[in-house]
């Protein structure tokens, strides 16, 4: 199977720089390496062809608006690839990370293996813990090292940090997760937020994850540096993940009674650690980021 090595990029030519030797030293290397870039004006592809033009794989550099899944499907557009990887551009690959990851696509199973991520070196947030247990508790996104993944009912994801084997898990995040090429032909990233994206990965994963496997191997490691370069602060990221919620609840959730509570009470919870991180951090900006979160739910409701 050939494969595609796709990455939306914007104003990181650093952390590219320090990605593409990660890169170029696979054990098993790509036959074809996309950069989609809505950045300021930069060298990227002149580090492009130096750095990768002898491996024989075909790099291509490509302009676009900005907006992470656009940019991602500005990729698609163009990837040739059987099997098609999407990274952040702030990370870095363990050698074999393609070879582990490519294994898995080769398991057979009913129905087929669609979408496969690897599992982080030292991934961010609390790790169990209290802090985690109350983020369990509220339905919202957080990591454990217990077996047991999940997706809640707004949206909020279980992350494993470091699985035992390979498992299989509800979604995949969007950093570090590959697909099958026909996965594509039913499914496009959804652009529902503007620029910078909050639970794009999962929307996308989650309807595919409807008509294909999705694993999660333990064998293929990254690591994911959080670059703050071009990184919303965490007001904007707060009204993001607001809408980001309210928008998987309401186009993937039936609304029942028992849906509704739970919504309601993740939201709550969400709420009352925004709160608290504003007067104890003296962000009054949380406020800001609140209410737009709130304006976009409500031209959302209002549109339909």
């Amino acid at each position: 199977m050939t494969i595609t090595v796709a990455i939306p990029t914007l104003n990181r030519p650093g952390d590219m720089a320090e990605f593409m030797p990660t890169l170029r030293a696979q054990t098993l290397l790509p036959d074809q390496f996309i950069v989609v870039d809505a950045g300021d004006p930069s060298d990227l592809a002149d580090q492009m062809n130096t750095v990768l033009g002898e491996t024989g794989m075909e790099v291509l550099y490509l302009r676009s608006e900005k907006g992470l899944c656009l940019q991602r499907n500005v990729a698609l557009d163009h990837a040739t690839g059987d099997i098609i990887f999407f990274f952040d551009d702030d990370v870095e690959l363990e050698p074999n990370y393609i070879e582990k990851v490519m294994e898995c696509f080769a398991i057979e199973s009913d129905p087929p293996v669609g979408c496969v991520q690897g599992t982080l070196i030292d991934p961010p947030g609390t790790i169990d813990g209290w802090k985690s247990q109350v983020y369990r508790a509220f339905g919202l996104t957080h990591w454990t090292t217990e077996q047991d993944p999940d997706l809640y009912i707004a949206g909020g994801v279980r992350f494993l940090t470091d699985p035992k084997e390979i498992v299989e898990v509800p979604v995949a995040q969007g950093c570090r997760m590959a697909f099958r090429r026909e996965v594509f032909q039913a499914e496009r990233f959804v652009q529902f937020l503007p620029g910078y994206n909050q639970n794009e990965d999962v929307d996308m994963t989650f309807r595919v994850g409807r008509n294909w496997k999705i694993l999660q191997t333990p064998f293929a490691k990254l690591l994911h540096k959080e670059s703050p370069v071009s990184r919303i602060q965490y007001p904007a990221q707060l009204g993001q993940l607001i809408y980001a919620h309210w928008y998987f609840f309401t186009r993937h959730r039936e609304k029942t009674p028992a849906n509704i509570a739970q919504y309601a009470w993740s939201h709550s919870g969400l709420m009352a650690l925004a709160l608290g991180r504003a007067v104890v951090k003296a962000q009054p900006e949380v406020f800001h980021g609140i209410k737009d979160g709130y304006e976009r739910c409500l031209r959302d409701l209002t549109s339909d």
